[in-house]
């Protein structure tokens, strides 16, 4: 198969990086992959490159059988160039980007600049309300359009067939167990303990700040901690400010974040129910490295039952750090959690995952043939 995948803005995110490591799979499972871009944002380590077109008008865009984007911007961009051509647009949805508009327009998530109760507050928030009722509009014209939909996890599956009432396949992220391979020697709990926290500061979803302050109570109790945060972004001068992390890694490649999470006693990932997949969880249950995480939706659906991991509530950072204490005091606890982490991992290697790649890709553009 001939497949493009093609993002509008090429930089150093999650997003692009699935999108990378697609292509990588497809190539060695023996396709004609490539990826091509119209904006390189910011340029990061990565076997491949994109290829830069001019633009994704149909002139300029590459010959395929199929073309896969991750964002509306780009399903907006390419259905026109896939609907002439005849053959399928994958929208791959690592985010559910209505539920997040929706959620605010209902005042259910408000940012954090619009909570001033002042009358200026209130009326700039009116106004954003009115703009994101026609970003919802545009999001749902581009959603209910025939492009073949598949997501990173079962929420927004679910919610894509909810809301649209179209099919949406399954189609989770995948890790290399061979990079993210056990920690071989168990490490002393009852001494200081390395905790580790990645995700970008700025995404409100990730909520990085209640990781933050489950350190600070901890660090406050007397427990020794080493904290160290990882992002693919440059750590804000807001949260180098805060004086809670012990260190900060930037854009990392995969061997060295392998490494961190074997060194480390405990992952905490506490995201809200907007996270798309939550990718680093599953890497570290794969190194044999114990997690504390949010009970929603893209946590919980990793397996059943939910053994697999130190759960709490969201906005919970008194609760983060109890389960922090509750897996370096109870052994047993940790060791169940651990064994069942590696399980779990197992369900995500890539030889499964991209087998089902593979599949969804090859039967849809079969169709287009016929």
């Amino acid at each position: 198969m001939r497949i493009v995948y093609a993002i509008t803005y090429w930089g150093m995110t999650g997003g692009v990086k699935v999108m990378v490591r697609h292509v990588e799979l497809l190539r060695s499972l023996g396709h004609d992959a490539r990826l091509v871009s119209t904006i390189v944002e910011e340029e990061w380590e990565s076997g491949i490159r994109p290829e830069i077109l001019p633009s994704f008008s149909d002139n300029d865009f590459p010959d395929t059988d199929a073309i896969v984007v991750t964002t509306p911007r780009d399903v907006e961009a390419l259905w026109p160039v896939a609907e002439k051509r005849g053959v399928p647009l994958f929208h791959f949805l690592q985010g559910f980007e209505p539920a997040h508009v929706i959620k605010r327009i209902e005042g259910l998530v408000v940012p954090e600049k619009y909570r001033s109760k002042g009358i200026a507050s209130r009326l700039r928030y009116k106004t954003r309300v009115l703009r994101w009722k026609r970003s919802l509009y545009r999001l749902d014209r581009l959603y209910r359009l025939p492009t073949v939909k598949m997501a990173i996890s079962p929420h927004i599956v679910e919610d894509v067939k909810g809301r649209y009432g179209v099919n949406c396949r399954f189609l989770p992220n995948w890790i290399d167990r061979g990079v993210f391979h056990p920690k071989t020697e168990r490490l002393n709990y009852s001494d200081t303990l390395n905790v580790v926290s990645v995700g970008t500061y700025a995404i409100e979803y990730k909520a990085i700040p209640d990781v933050n302050e489950a350190v600070r109570i901890l660090k406050g109790d007397g427990v020794p901690v080493h904290f160290t945060r990882v992002s693919v972004a440059e750590i804000p001068e807001e949260e180098r400010h805060l004086g809670i992390a012990d260190r900060f890694l930037v854009q990392i490649n995969e061997t060295e974040m392998s490494r961190l999470y074997r060194e480390s006693h405990v992952l905490i990932s506490a995201s809200t129910d907007i996270e798309g997949f939550g990718l680093p969880p599953v890497e570290a249950m794969s190194s044999g490295t114990p997690t504390v995480l949010t009970r929603v939706s893209p946590f919980l659906a990793f397996d059943t039952p939910h053994d697999y991991s130190y759960f709490v509530e969201v906005h919970r950072p008194d609760e983060i750090a109890k389960g922090v204490i509750g897996l370096a005091e109870d052994e047993s606890l940790r060791e169940s959690i651990v064994a069942r982490g590696l399980d779990v991992a197992e369900k995500y290697s890539i030889g499964r995952v991209g087998a089902l790649l593979e599949k969804i890709l090859e039967d849809e553009v079969k169709k287009g043939r016929r």
